[in-house]
């Protein structure tokens, strides 16, 4: 019996010695959020009165419900991150991450599945009552298959291979809590401005030349859309998306400058004669400039897109899109004065006059205590010679928007 009472303690002693170096870090966290809104807006020239919106007054909205555990063991790290949130309907999400480094290298990738759920319900053929019972919701994750991408960096240099924003915007504007900055192709890819990216299956290598520049090239080759957001514009059903661009990003003095290129094109990937004569391409750049002055930063940033249908029949049609926003940040002590100004301009074939907008911010931000508090104010007026709203035949020509916002909020 002693022997084995021995034996019994120093298995704990064991587990608990070992116990450590398999612990896993747990935290849970959220944020809650109170608003004051004033919105009023007017559709176009013609509207004789402005309208104001349902969400005038109070509201509130609580943020995402965050439950994360992590793990290190020496330099290979693993997160395990549960997130839940409602923004209309209800988000669930589950992502594990982790990087592990052998000699001077450390990969790092992550898979991420959104879970199916009952709790749908069908109409009893044309009745209009719901059938008793719940059903499996739709995919929501259906038509694709998993996607990710893997890092791969020795501090210098960084391959990135997979689905992934391979290539930076280079958008470094600020805007306040306020509805008034609006985005290049506000009605389609709602590209910051900048350079018209998002994420694409490729691959990328950046490189650190010195430790204030760098570079970046990247080549897409997917079924996707041109560098993420290039839409097929001359009526392709199945195209396979050849891509390349270049990003920089270095630091002069005070200032900061990032410069992105991008090209793409699609072809036809049945061998059909006919649809291989259907093709589109599409071009895009993006710069930003961010100067920092100490208590006053100004920032620049301005962007470019033009995707053209390549066959014959659609010669017409031709989408270009462009912008430029131009502010600061104040600093005043712990609080933050913000100004934001710029301009869109938006067009969808070689004979459309252009959309126009224009958009105007100014905010103000501090903490009082735990909560924050901002209060920003926004405006944005279009303009539209053809009277038709970019491809939308009502018309938006003389449309404009005011927006009070107040916001206080507190994470936890």
């Amino acid at each position: 019996m002693k022997q084995l009472s021995k034996i019994m303690l120093a298995a704990v002693a064991s587990v608990a010695l070992a116990a450590p170096a398999f612990a896993w870090d747990f935290s849970a966290s959220g944020s809650a959020t109170a608003y004051f809104n004033q919105t009023s807006s007017k559709a176009n020239n013609v509207a004789t009165t402005k309208e104001s919106t349902a969400s005038n007054g109070f509201t509130s909205a609580g943020g995402n419900l965050k439950l994360q555990s992590s793990h290190t063991d020496g330099a290979n790290t693993t997160t395990f991150t549960y997130v839940l949130d409602n923004d209309g309907n209800l988000d669930e999400n589950l992502t594990v991450s982790g990087s592990k480094k052998v000699g001077d290298w450390t990969a790092s990738g992550s898979v991420s599945y959104t879970p199916n759920r009952l709790g749908c319900y069908a109409s009893d053929n044309g009745s209009g009552s719901a059938v008793v019972g719940a059903t499996q919701c739709p995919d929501p994750q259906a038509g694709s298959e998993d996607s990710t991408s893997v890092t791969l960096t020795d501090g210098t240099m960084t391959i990135v291979m997979g689905d992934a924003v391979h290539l930076s915007s280079q958008n470094v504007s600020s805007g306040s809590t306020a509805s008034g900055q609006d985005g290049m192709d506000a009605a389609g890819s709602d590209c910051d401005v900048g350079a018209c990216v998002d994420d694409f299956h490729g691959i990328s290598l950046g490189y650190a030349v010195s430790d204030t520049m760098s570079v970046t090239v990247a080549y897409q080759q997917d079924t996707g859309l041109a560098m993420g957001t290039g839409e097929p514009l001359d009526g392709e059903a199945s195209h396979t998306v050849t891509g390349f661009g270049l990003g920089f990003s270095g630091t002069f003095g005070p200032a900061t400058i990032g410069f992105t290129q991008a090209s793409a094109s699609s072809a036809d990937a049945t061998g059909d004669t006919d649809a291989g004569k259907l093709s589109s391409s599409w071009s895009t750049m993006g710069l930003g400039i961010a100067i920092d002055l100490g208590d006053i930063d100004p920032f620049i940033s301005y962007g470019s897109a033009t995707g053209s249908a390549g066959s014959a029949a659609n010669k017409t049609v031709e989408h270009t899109y462009s912008g430029n926003e131009v502010g600061l940040t104040y600093a005043l002590g712990a609080d933050t004065i913000t100004l934001l100004v710029g301009s869109m301009e938006d067009k969808f074939s070689t004979t459309d006059k252009a959309k126009t907008t224009s958009i105007m911010e100014v905010g103000y931000a501090t903490m009082v205590g735990p909560a924050s508090i901002s209060v920003g104010y926004g405006t944005s007026a279009k303009a539209d010679a053809d009277k038709a709203c970019g491809q939308v035949a009502a018309s938006c020509d003389g449309y404009s928007m005011t927006d009070l916002e107040v916001a206080m909020s507190v994470s936890f």
